[in-house]
């Protein structure tokens, strides 16, 4: 990932649809829509995306061993950008140390050309949780 992390007690970094899409293409990233999950069903997520509502985030962050790693790359959306950047700040506050937003969510991720896919994907109503 790129060397724009925030410092500790700092937000998370803000990137554009096309920087987040560059990153998740280079792979080692955890992308994690922080809608709920009856949101992603109406409105789709981005590829790959694990959700985690963002009233969740924090207490599944704290015990969940895939994100055991507080150095781990983790890039954060939901519909608009705002829940994921309030969930961004209680990353931050558990200690991880690079945690990105996509700037406008998936509704921005979508005005930049960007596919979202229907969820849960192959209707699979665990995934991600």
């Amino acid at each position: 990932m790129s060397s724009g992390k925030a410092q500790p007690g700092e937000g998370a970094r803000m990137l554009s649809p096309d920087d987040a899409k560059r990153e998740l293409r280079q792979g080692g990233v955890t992308l994690i829509d922080v809608g709920e999950p009856w949101q992603l069903r109406e409105r789709g997520t981005i590829a790959g995306a694990r959700n985690i509502s963002h009233e969740e985030i924090a207490a599944v962050a704290a015990s969940d061993p895939a994100l055991g790693d507080r150095e781990q790359p983790i890039i954060l959306t939901c519909g608009g950008g705002g829940k994921a950047s309030r969930a961004a700040q209680a990353l931050r506050e558990l200690g991880f140390a690079d945690v990105s937003v996509i700037q406008g969510g998936c509704r921005g991720w979508q005005a930049a050309g960007h596919e979202l896919v229907p969820y849960p994907p192959d209707g699979d109503e665990t995934a991600g949780s």
